[in-house]
């Protein structure tokens, strides 16, 4: 017993904080300016955890901070700790109604425009108090937005390429195959079997590079080889300018378009057709993230509620 209550007299909220906090920023420069206190008091948050538990959590390469296999372990398991205790005062403080209710939500364009209308509706009719805010930006961006504190809730495309930090909950919503767009008389289009190399020799318009159906196609070509060989002719961030641009023959596309519509042809220019390539260039999730071990207030539930059941009965 003695030994467990000089343990949690030793061991203190912002050394474990401080170790989280440097998994994130790498360098104890940046640690203290996110916890407000000079290099040498946030260098001594860590060493004193390192004493408690007489191990070496960090290995300093010139100004870079590096985890050790045991830092990261402890870092993994803290994270939870440190994020319910950071978020309990706002939790108190809405069961209490001392603050306004916001909610802020980042998503890219496709997302705001085809999935949440819906969602969004309904909640404003069930909150209409809550300051809910939407923010348009690719995957990437969404999640960084999170990661920053800048959003509740990020609503982003993830591939097999893309590994998302420990720090955060996810909750899968669709699954998307990456298709090729082109004109129905294309080549493409009438090919009895496709491969990657084939694909490759064509120009391509193709997602912005900040998408992650793009970094899956990006990967898939590096692995057979060709990624160098492209002919890219245009990077765009929605079906409606890549599908435009596929139709004036500026080259062929390969995304995942969520749920795939027919695209009606201009007058002038050719039908399209989507040929789904998912067997050679893979698929995109559409996930749902939050910080992992915060408290998740009842007004942000119910919006995470409302979206996923959107996403169900759309597959039903």
């Amino acid at each position: 017993m003695k030994t467990d209550r000089r343990f949690f007299k030793e061991l203190r909220f912002r050394q474990l904080r401080a170790l989280v906090e440097l998994s994130r920023h790498k360098t104890f420069s940046s640690l203290a300016a996110a916890l407000k206190m000079s290099v040498v008091s946030a260098w001594r948050q860590v060493r004193a955890l390192e004493e408690e538990f007489g191990v070496q959590l960090v290995d300093t390469r010139g100004q870079q901070v590096v985890l050790t296999e045991d830092g990261r372990l402890l870092a993994e398991m803290a994270e939870p700790i440190v994020e319910s205790f950071l978020s309990l005062r706002s939790v108190f403080d809405d069961r209490q109604g001392k603050t306004p209710r916001k909610l802020t939500v980042a998503a890219p364009a496709g997302v705001l425009n085809d999935a949440l209308p819906d969602p969004v509706t309904r909640y404003r009719k069930q909150f209409p108090n809550v300051g809910l805010r939407l923010m348009e930006s690719p995957s990437r961006g969404a999640l960084v937005a999170l990661l920053a504190g800048q959003a509740d809730i990020a609503i982003i495309g993830m591939t097999a390429a893309d590994e998302l930090p420990s720090s955060l909950s996810l909750h899968r919503l669709a699954r998307y195959p990456i298709h090729l767009l082109c004109p129905a008389d294309h080549l493409l289009a009438t090919a009895k079997k496709l491969t990657v190399k084939q694909i490759a020799q064509h120009p391509l318009v193709l997602s912005s590079e900040d998408t992650s159906d793009r970094s899956q196609v990006d990967l898939t070509f590096a692995n057979a080889g060709v990624l160098n060989q492209l002919n890219i002719a245009i990077s765009a961030s929605r079906v409606p300018m890549i599908a435009k641009y596929v139709a004036m023959d500026f080259g062929v596309a390969l995304l995942a378009p969520g749920e795939v519509k027919s695209l009606v042809p201009r007058r002038g220019q050719p039908q399209l057709i989507w040929r789904d390539v998912s067997t050679l260039f893979g698929h995109e999730d559409l996930v749902l993230l939050q910080r992992k071990g915060r408290f998740e207030l009842p007004h942000v539930r119910v919006f995470r509620e409302l979206v996923e059941r959107s996403f169900e009965d759309a597959h039903l």
